[in-house]
């Protein structure tokens, strides 16, 4: 659990955690009895599709508000400039991006504006949806071995949509 909670405190470093006890108690089972937890959270189909992913599951499910979830790029760039308070410039209609293209694109917009932020993918969301998360870049390489150990999927934006 204490790779876990690092983990998480990796994630959401920037932000106010109002409801962390719960958080931990929530994940302690799906640890513990990953059954339960699934059918708490009715995702069941989980143990077929992927008896493996339910802490990945598990993860990207409770703090799921704190991601940028989407599944068209401009609408992922929205979510992007909110957490940035606008402080991007606005999706690039012009360019016609592919996902790809457009990861490649607000990551050197990021770079240029916040270098201290580095964009990942986080998790799986079992549909066809990105999770991505703006975390400190200079966590991510612990971000990364965590996720490994954790067999949580993770990606920096270089990776992102080229596997």
């Amino acid at each position: 659990m204490e790779k876990i909670k690092e983990l998480i405190n990796l994630l959401l470093a920037d932000f106010e955690i109002e409801n962390e006890n719960e958080i931990w108690d929530t994940l302690q089972l799906a640890v513990d009895n990953p059954e339960q937890y699934l059918a708490e959270n009715e995702a069941e189909w989980l143990l077929e599709a992927d008896s493996d992913g339910v802490l990945q599951f598990a993860v990207s499910n409770e703090i799921g508000e704190f991601m940028i979830v989407g599944d068209k790029i401009d609408e992922i760039h929205e979510l992007i400039v909110d957490e940035l308070d606008g402080a991007l410039p606005p999706y690039p209609y012009e360019k016609k991006l592919n996902a790809a293209d457009y990861i490649e694109w607000v990551s050197a917009e990021l770079k240029a504006e916040f270098p201290e932020l580095e964009l990942i993918e986080i998790g799986d969301s079992y549909a066809d949806t990105i999770q991505l998360m703006l975390v400190y870049g200079e966590d991510v390489p612990r971000i990364k071995e965590l996720c490994q150990e954790l067999n949580i999927r993770c990606n920096k934006a270089d990776e992102i949509l080229k596997l």
